[in-house]
């Protein structure tokens, strides 16, 4: 089953705690191997900081 599909489990839940406002959701996201999107959304929902960075290449 793809990871998406699965629900968030407590242990996912404490390191999501443990890393919203440390750290950015795409960090965070790919830590805990899941979207940036899912992980923004849990974050938001579970009315946690949340730090979204976006990294701009030079020109």
């Amino acid at each position: 089953m793809a990871r998406w599909k699965q629900s968030w489990s407590e242990e996912d839940l404490n390191r999501l705690r443990e890393l919203a406002g440390t750290k950015p959701i795409t960090t965070i996201a790919r830590e805990l191997g899941r979207t940036t999107g899912t992980v923004l959304a849990k974050a938001i929902e579970q009315k946690l900081p949340v730090i979204c960075r976006v990294e701009r290449t030079a020109q």
